[in-house]
């Protein structure tokens, strides 16, 4: 999973996320170092932190991305909202060896090796 945030006490935001995520039935089983990026999509905003987040569930991925909806929303992130700034951003990045296409969902997600801090966060992660 992906988590990014550029509004409030960003590292609180992180941890509130993984808090929420396991309270849904996601188990948070590692973390990535963190780090702050740019914001993608050429908009004005403040820098986002990011973290991946290595994850156990027995949720199927739709109902994966349900809770990452629900977990965006209790956090206040508006349903609407692309490309600008956010107190939470959950991802899903991979599910396991899955590829997944459908009209909601993309599994891997499509801009996990544009985005250096998945490539660096999934490095830390697998200790390579």
């Amino acid at each position: 999973m992906g988590l990014g945030t550029n509004l409030g006490d960003r590292e609180m935001n992180l941890v509130t996320a993984r808090d929420l995520l396991m309270k849904h039935g996601v188990l948070v089983v590692g973390q990535s170092e963190i780090r702050e990026t740019e914001p993608l999509g050429g908009l004005d905003q403040p820098m986002y932190l990011n973290q991946v987040v290595e994850c156990e569930t027995d949720l199927l991925p739709e109902e994966l991305l349900v809770v990452c909806k629900q977990v965006e929303g209790e956090m206040g992130r508006p349903a609407a909202l692309v490309w600008e700034s956010r107190v939470i951003d959950v991802d899903i990045l991979y599910y396991g060896d899955l590829e997944i296409r459908t009209a909601t969902l993309t599994i891997p997600h499509p801009g996990n090796l544009e985005r250096d801090f998945v490539v660096e966060g999934m490095r830390d992660l697998t200790g390579s």
